[in-house]
């Protein structure tokens, strides 16, 4: 039988390993991540996005200097030398910021394709993709009082666009056919999206919807 001794051990050794902080973590969100270099160890770090990886908060007194004590592959980071930090994806593309004035619907900027994402909401009136902002012919729209910020392009390694039949009409909508055919990645309508009826992609015609079909295409 084990003494009330071992078993007051057992149990601060379980306490203190529970305690201890993980070499990788996810925390906040899936565009977080905490990596920790242990006694000037080398750790490496799962990254849950495919695309480059930043610095986004240092945590150690150790400079954390990118190529030297910290890097990235795809789906990695790595942290050595007392570095400790969080990360998070690398975005790119351009900001626009548009505002719908009294309830109308605008048209902001020119030659902005891609994924489109609202990162700051300035109204009191919501935001929602699909029905009061979106993109369409490289630009990207508000309506209904929405106004914003958003990033158009390439973020955290993806690529999508959002493309809507408004009153039951066709609507195309550019996409590059240097990455291939589009997927539907999430319907935004209550109308149906099936391929080939309301939705569809050729080069001649390119990315088109139908029949109140809104969605998010992309890739996966």
């Amino acid at each position: 039988m084990p003494t009330i001794r071992t078993l007051s051990l057992i149990l601060i050794a379980l306490a203190a390993w529970s305690a201890a902080p993980s070499a990788h973590a996810q925390f906040g969100d899936k565009d977080s991540v905490r990596c920790e270099s242990k006694d000037a160890r080398r750790e490496t770090c799962d990254t849950p996005w495919p695309g480059q990886t930043r610095l986004t908060r240092q945590l150690s007194d150790t400079a954390c200097v990118q190529g030297k004590t910290w890097g990235a592959t795809p789906g990695k980071v790595w942290v050595e030398r007392g570095c400790r930090a969080e990360f998070g994806p690398q975005y790119s593309g351009k900001e626009v910021r548009c505002e719908s004035s009294d309830g109308r619907y605008k048209a902001c900027g020119k030659d902005l394709y891609g994924n489109a994402d609202l990162i700051r909401q300035l109204s009191d009136t919501p935001c929602r993709e699909g029905v009061s902002w979106g993109t369409r012919g490289g630009s990207v729209w508000v309506d209904k009082g929405c106004r914003g910020v958003f990033r158009i392009g390439e973020s955290a390694g993806r690529y999508s666009t959002t493309c809507a039949s408004e009153n039951g009409r066709r609507q195309t909508c550019a996409w590059d056919s240097k990455r291939g055919k589009p997927l539907l990645l999430e319907a935004l309508s209550k109308s149906p999206c099936v391929q080939g009826r309301s939705w569809g992609y050729d080069k001649k015609q390119g990315l088109w919807v139908d029949e109140g079909c809104r969605g998010r295409f992309g890739l996966r």
